[in-house]
């Protein structure tokens, strides 16, 4: 590893490739520690020393510079260092969350092309998995992607990732390829909005650096933070959370395999974590704990919330414990775009959904995309340096993106004279459900399937852990009866579908409210469930 100056780690390398970060790190922080996962402890150099050697087997196993690699596992060290690998050695990660079965893989799949696939060894659908790979490349007449194992259950034959190197055991990353420009493709991340297939997004090292440099301009992060995260790794407030920001900065991440808030609590306090991020469930559960309790011990400082669905209330409750919490509002294709200083006014962090990053540029437009004036409530389209570079699919970038560069979330709200924004709304379709995103189409389109179901909506009706809950309005086909939930439900499975997207509330009516285009009326199916009516029956 060569030595580079404090300054120039400290300053955030976003014109390199993002594959530079950890060994930046490394030089500058060899013995500081920057993982923990529970009961292991690594320093950046011990990182940096099993990235290497991880990088090195998947260019010895035939991956190249710009080829893809997807992985779906959950929090753990092979997740951590294989992210990191793949960056090092210039292969495109792509991370699939862990609620994605192989109903949603196959389109995956088909679109991503990978040369290689990861998926935890102890993972029972890890072979199933595979095989829907192998059976979609079949079908386009490719070459299977190199399956590889992950995990301490993995079996000794074929590819699996290595364990970390041994403290005397040499490593060199002197045969790794030079590593490309920072406006080379470095991450794909798949959400699903509109359509029924999950997007690929496309992001470069430059989008995913300038996100992790705002975070310290704006939060006021520094080499003293240490970050908690229990949300999936895999996700883009995940990854930066736990890797990329502390990687950037030299700070340290507490890395939890999966979302238990009793242990968050504990963790906040022995660890003295002074960060975190993510769902609303996560800030609703810490709040009950430490009002509850009759905690004494350390609490968490700051908290950046990821999605409107987190309501002022908590937020006033988090403050009254000592939490400044405040919502941002950021997407897949622009994962930040605002943010706001523990300090600022509880009355912003509240009622607001933070106050635009420098270099970003939103407006909200008509429905005809023209400019409405500053505070007017619109659609809200943006350009901004952490802006993904396209969708896998062209004809989702055009459907979003315009000739001069805009991008059209279908987030509705306004941006006042400041830089604050207030999100009233959506037109996207999407189902939040713990920050877990994911469309609602196809969630209808499998209940539609089933041969007593004429036709079905789904809403995201309000839930008090997970902020939203999946919530299905059904017409039953004449001549059929309701065949009951259950029925429904093994339809589902039946189809792959993740059991994440399964309604947990039914609602049975005679027809759907429409437009006179044939539209249903989502806003008219809330007003329903709001007012509970009682010609609405709760199936059995």
């Amino acid at each position: 590893m060569s030595e580079r100056s404090h300054d120039k780690a400290a300053a955030g390398p976003v014109s390199e490739h993002v594959g530079s970060l950890l060994s930046r790190a490394a030089d500058q922080w060899r013995d500081r520690e920057f993982i923990v996962l529970g009961d292991q402890r690594f320093t950046f150099g011990d990182i940096w020393r099993w990235t290497t050697v991880v990088a090195s087997d998947l260019v010895e196993w035939g991956l190249k510079p710009g080829d893809r690699l997807l992985w779906q596992l959950p929090n753990s060290m092979d997740a951590i260092v294989l992210h990191f690998a793949a960056w090092r050695a210039g292969i495109v990660s792509v991370p699939v969350v862990s609620l994605y079965r192989e109903h949603e893989v196959r389109s995956i799949f088909a679109q991503a092309a990978p040369a290689a696939v990861v998926f935890e060894g102890s993972n029972p659908d890890a072979t199933s998995m595979v095989a829907a790979a192998n059976e979609v490349v079949a079908r386009a007449d490719g070459k299977p992607p190199l399956a590889i194992l992950a995990g301490s259950d993995a079996t000794a034959d074929g590819y699996r990732i290595r364990r970390c190197p041994a403290v005397d055991e040499a490593v060199s990353d002197t045969a790794l390829p030079v590593l490309a420009g920072a406006d080379e493709l470095a991450l794909i991340l798949f959400t699903s909005g509109t359509t029924s297939s999950p997007k690929g997004v496309m992001h470069t090292s430059r989008s995913l650096l300038v996100e992790a440099a705002s975070w310290r301009g704006v939060i006021g992060l520094d080499s003293n933070m240490v970050s908690l995260m229990g949300a999936p790794i895999s996700h883009i407030a995940g990854m930066l959370t736990a890797l990329v920001v502390p990687a950037l900065l030299g700070g340290r991440a507490v890395v939890m395999e999966r979302w238990n808030a009793d242990r968050a609590v504990e963790l906040i306090d022995c660890e003295r974590v002074t960060v975190s991020s993510g769902a609303r469930v996560f800030l609703h559960e810490l709040v009950e704990r430490y009002e509850n309790s009759g905690f004494t011990g350390r609490r968490l400082s700051t908290f950046l919330g990821g999605g409107a669905n987190i309501d002022p209330e908590l937020i006033l409750r988090a403050d009254a414990l000592g939490v400044k919490a405040f919502r941002s509002w950021g997407m897949t294709e622009a994962p930040t775009l605002t943010l706001a200083h523990p300090n600022d006014p509880l009355e912003r962090r509240a009622y607001f959904d933070g106050r635009l990053v420098d270099g970003a540029v939103v407006e909200a437009v008509d429905e005809d995309r023209r400019p409405l004036p500053a505070g007017s409530n619109g659609e809200l389209r943006l350009k901004c340096g952490e802006q993904m570079l396209g969708y896998l699919d062209p004809q989702h970038t055009l459907a979003d993106v315009d000739e001069e560069g805009w991008f059209y979330s279908g987030d509705i709200g306004t941006v006042d004279s400041d830089g604050w924004v207030r999100i009233t709304g959506r037109r996207k379709d999407i189902i939040n459900r713990g920050g877990e995103k994911f469309s609602a189409r196809d969630i209808e389109e499998a209940i539609s399937s089933h041969p007593a179901i004429m036709e079905a909506a789904i809403v995201g009706t309000p839930h008090a852990r997970f902020g939203e809950q999946v919530t299905a309005f059904v017409v039953v086909r004449d001549g059929m009866k309701w065949p009951g939930r259950d029925a429904i439900i093994s339809h589902l499975q039946e189809a792959q579908l993740a059991r994440q997207k399964f309604p947990v509330a039914w609602r049975i009516l005679e027809e759907l409210p429409k437009t006179l285009s044939g539209k249903v009326q989502k806003h008219q199916l809330m007003k329903l469930w709001q007012d509970a009516l009682t010609d609405i029956a709760e199936p059995g």
